[in-house]
């Protein structure tokens, strides 16, 4: 990285440059995701972003990129493709309904469950009626596949709320996936009763009559899937399977092409595809289908447990793809092994699905900044700060960002930002010193250093940190 030379002496750039790449610099300034609410699916993010950016096919060496950019320390979300240090149980002075299940689904999201389950019954045991406690431990346990455990803690919320209509829709798919048909039916049929107009009950219906042979019905129920939830490829890829069983082999064909193309990475509806066209005697889209299957495949065949993780996170997405958490987790694992369009595709779904899109569009930004694509990630944090601008964790990665890249007015705009919002926060105002020193601006610099230091703070490194940059450019300005 090149730095502006505006005044500033080698020495003192040298240094500033050290302090852009430091490895013990973090954002501390992740903040939690408001309440979930219903939203609209909105794909906003340009298509060409990922070749525009110059990015060059190869693999990336992660473990690398955590080291050297050097500003993540900490991570609120981390998908299945890597790992980060579970969320600790709140201590029993901590409200249950709040801490333990703010806690336990953090960790259901970043893939610990272990932690979840822990977090889950520590606050069943001080409130044993939190239907969203035993929710989020019955999902812990079916992602481990201990599924009369998950079984258990579902009957008991249904128990608890006869009206939480996703513990029942959440039994029926259980007992679907285990082949419990008979015990299925009752728990769906329920969650119909309770919800007509809910797309999760009228999908789980469609697998389980789809499952049962009774293809007309899969259809009829898929298809007010699709109308109810919108435009979604693993809807349309069960559409696909009962079509075909139906002999609707056109109509059947169209489902498979319209699921790839809404999921640009979705191997088995590419394979599912070409052996359908081909049989329909339709070559050529044979052919295609059958190339991207082979393409993807390699991914797979590069080793073992590689593939058994890709199956893992589809088979996610297959058991709820009303999920956006699933969908980005798949978009990361793409991105580590450079499938870049594939990476943007499930990206784009992600956010369609969120609730808050600013975060999903800083953590986006904040994980391809960890895999070394500064240009990619700036322009997700960028589409964050826009939908909204006091987003405190966007502004500052996005400042960091910027001013790795050298592009130092706009560090400064964006940690003036910073600290308008938290104007108790230390690190911002050491980043915008830092900014500020790096525009050859040492005057305000000085004052954003002083007023940095004259804030509490426990973090001894950050003191020391800010002590030698202030000393630094107060010997630059005599």
């Amino acid at each position: 990285m090149k730095v502006i030379k505006v005044s500033v002496s080698l020495t003192v750039q040298r240094v500033i440059t050290d302090r852009w790449h430091s490895t013990d610099s973090i954002n501390p300034l992740d903040e939690e995701s408001p309440d979930l609410k219903e939203i609209a699916a909105d794909p906003s993010i340009y298509r060409q972003l990922f070749q525009s950016a110059g990015i060059h096919n190869k693999t990336m060496n992660v473990l690398h990129s955590l080291y050297s950019i050097g500003l993540f320390g900490l991570l609120l979300f981390l998908s299945a493709c890597g790992s980060e240090s579970p969320l600790p149980p709140p201590s029993p002075r901590q409200v249950p309904s709040t801490d333990h299940l703010l806690r336990a689904r953090q960790n259901y999201e970043s893939a610990h469950f272990d932690t979840a389950i822990q977090i889950a019954l520590s606050g069943i045991k001080l409130d044993s009626t939190s239907v969203a406690l035993h929710n989020i431990l019955a999902s812990s346990y079916a992602a481990q596949g201990r599924y009369a455990l998950a079984i258990a803690a579902l009957k008991t919320a249904v128990q608890i709320d006869t009206g939480f209509t996703t513990g029942f829709i959440n039994l029926g798919g259980i007992h679907t996936k285990l082949g419990h048909l008979d015990l299925a039916g009752p728990y769906l049929r329920r969650a119909l009763a309770l919800d007509a107009e809910n797309s999760p009950v009228r999908r789980r219906l469609g697998e389980l009559y789809l499952a049962t042979g009774q293809y007309a019905k899969a259809s009829e129920e898929l298809h007010r899937a699709l109308r109810l939830l919108g435009d979604d490829a693993t809807v349309h890829y069960f559409l696909g399977q009962s079509l075909a069983a139906e002999g609707r082999e056109t109509e059947a064909i169209e489902a498979f092409q319209r699921a790839t193309e809404l999921d640009t990475g979705f191997l088995d509806a590419y394979y599912r595809l070409a052996l359908l066209a081909r049989k329909a005697g339709k070559p050529q889209i044979a052919r295609t289908a059958m190339a991207k299957f082979r393409q993807l495949k390699t991914i797979a065949d590069e080793d073992v447990e590689i593939g058994k993780q890709m199956q893992r996170m589809r088979a996610a997405i297959l058991n709820v793809p009303e999920d956006p958490t699933h969908h980005f987790n798949l978009g990361l694992f793409f991105a580590k092994r450079a499938y870049f369009a594939e990476a943007e595709n499930k990206f784009n779904r992600a956010v369609a699905l969120s609730a808050d899109k600013a975060v999903m569009l800083a953590r986006i930004g904040k994980n391809l900044a960890m895999l070394e694509q500064p240009e990619v990630a700036i322009h997700y944090l960028e589409q964050a700060i826009e939908r909204d601008s006091t987003y405190a964790p966007a502004l500052f990665d996005a400042g960091h960002i910027s001013g790795r890249l050298g592009r130092h007015a706009k560090a400064i705009n964006y940690f003036r930002r910073l600290v308008d919002r938290k104007p108790g926060g230390v690190e911002g105002w050491y980043f915008l010193g830092l900014a500020l020193v790096s525009s050859g601006n040492n005057t305000e610099a000085e004052q954003a250093l002083l007023h940095a230091q004259k804030l509490d703070t426990s973090d001894a490194k950050m003191t020391a940190k800010i002590s030698r940059l202030l000393k630094l450019v107060r010997n630059e300005s005599q």
